[in-house]
């Protein structure tokens, strides 16, 4: 079933929930377009920002944006060490393509980003500490600390400085045997799998913070007076979660407590960051569902009614860069006209924002290391843009040449990351099949080791992939209407988004 997400039109919108019960959550800690340029090649000095800089591109400063601030993005590392945990033989194992990260590889992405951005806005890690395979759990609760700990090193809250360190996201790695997490009372108890590993955190939330952590797995976070982070726990909505609980409704009580933090954050005219592991949405890689597709649009339902104080939606997990945009109403016709429109599919027209996935350092399904800088309008928390930094590994010395990738703006012509922008992005790449060819490029962080993506089926895929479907149903009918459209036609003059 198609449903149908209209990005171009607005609805009357409740704001009283969507029928989860608001039960009082336990320590939510709330706190009161110019014209593209040509693209230049990015240079290492052009990318150095530091906090509160103007926002430039193409070493023009933007006037019209503000203040900046920045994010300092990292995502699964799967830190592969010793099973002896020396650190010596920690530090001998390569960095190659095929295989997770060893120490010196997250090292040097750290020292890198040290000289890029010293003083972010906020440093975000979002889950995956732990290198994949069979492990006790002493091993995998060193990993977690060992990751943590060493990018605490770099980046870590402290009183000398205004930024915040958001680490405290749960990946699907980071529990033994890897999506294993039991589904126990927060209101009574703590989670074994998490609390395995909260000790990481001992030092750096308050008790009360680790003790909410260590029963249910998400926080809040008050970056600023008018802006809140709020973290998720991603597990148990996966199809892969272990024990299957795919008939449970609001697993920990998450999505009760989501909609009551927004709702307060609303009442209060403040703004919110969502950021978390596993992202709702169907993955460009077999078109396989993230979520359970029932969870999938429970959270849908409840970010639409906020997409006014939602600024940003940020996840990891997929080794990818990429977007999930609403579909547009002029989109939605054309599926309505192929006949593959769902019975349902006006409950889903709501106002959401765009959700974003980063890279990861961890080279295993041969991408390159990269990681991201996110940049925002510190006045409205808008996204205004982003800067992938990453390198190709060296195939003699396994060193990376870490430098900047690419630029959002430069790249795709956006001034912003709002919606109305990644639309013009998408209705540029829907009848140039070059800039999509190089979307797809970019989402591995230009690895030399990407296959190219030209054949009609490959751009359908990922044509379809910028869309935030909430069914591997949609995505199979958009993949199969456009395949068909694309394979009667060279070159498409028409773009479906209108």
């Amino acid at each position: 079933m198609l449903y149908l997400i209209c990005s171009v039109c607005l609805f009357s919108q409740s704001t009283g929930g969507i029928g989860i019960r608001a039960t009082e959550s336990r320590g939510a800690v709330i706190s009161p377009v110019t014209a593209a340029e040509p693209k230049p090649e990015l240079s290492s000095d052009r990318a150095i920002l530091s906090p509160r800089d103007e926002y430039s591109s193409g070493g023009n400063a933007k006037a019209d944006r503000g203040t900046v601030g920045h994010i300092l993005h990292f995502s699964d590392v799967h830190l592969n060490i010793s099973t002896s945990r020396n650190d010596s033989e920690s530090a001998a194992i390569p960095t190659v393509y095929g295989k997770d990260a060893p120490i010196t590889l997250l090292v040097s992405a750290l020292a890198y980003a040290k000289k890029v951005l010293p003083k972010p806005d906020m440093f975000l890690f979002t889950g995956d500490s732990v290198v994949r395979g069979n492990m006790t759990e002493e091993y995998l609760a060193e990993v977690v600390e060992k990751n943590v700990k060493t990018m605490a090193k770099y980046y870590a809250t402290s009183d000398s400085n205004k930024m915040k360190d958001v680490t405290t996201v749960v990946g699907n790695a980071d529990t033994n045997p890897g999506y294993r997490m039991n589904l126990t009372d927060p209101t009574t108890e703590e989670n074994p799998q998490i609390a395995l590993i909260a000790g990481t955190w001992q030092d750096s939330l308050s008790k009360a913070d680790l003790d909410l952590f260590k029963r249910r797995g998400y926080l809040a976070y008050a970056l600023d007076d008018t802006l809140t982070v709020l973290t998720l726990n991603t597990l148990p909505y996966s199809p892969s979660h272990e024990p299957n609980t795919s008939d449970v409704l609001d697993p920990f009580g998450q999505f009760a407590w989501l909609n009551a933090s927004l709702a307060a954050l609303q009442s209060a005219g403040q703004s919110c960051f969502i950021v978390g592991h596993i992202p709702p949405v169907i993955s460009s890689f077999g078109g396989s569902p993230m979520w359970n597709e029932t969870y999938i649009r429970t959270y849908k339902k409840i970010v639409g009614q906020y997409s006014g104080i939602i600024k940003a939606q940020l996840f990891g997990h997929v080794h990818s860069i990429e977007f999930r945009l609403p579909l547009s109403c002029s989109l939605g016709a054309q599926f309505q006209r192929a006949g593959v429109l769902g019975d349902d599919a006006i409950e889903d027209k709501a106002d959401l924002v765009p959700l974003f996935m980063t890279g990861a350092i961890s080279p295993i399904f041969s991408s390159n290391p990269a990681f991201m800088v996110w940049d925002y309008d510190v006045t409205t928390h808008d996204l205004l843009d982003f800067t992938v930094h990453g390198g190709n590994i060296s195939s003699t010395s396994g060193t990376v040449d870490w430098q900047p990738l690419f630029k959002a703006s430069q790249e795709y012509g956006v001034s912003t990351l709002k919606a109305s922008e990644i639309v013009n992005f998408v209705k540029r790449a829907e009848t140039d099949a070059k800039l999509l060819e190089e979307y797809y490029f970019n989402s591995k962080a230009q690895s030399r080791l990407q296959s190219d993506c030209q054949d009609a089926t490959c751009q359908a895929e990922w044509l379809c992939s910028l869309y935030w479907f909430s069914t591997v149903r949609d995505y199979d009918a958009c993949v199969a209407f456009t395949t068909a459209s694309k394979s009667n036609t060279t070159t498409s003059t028409t773009s479906t988004i209108q």
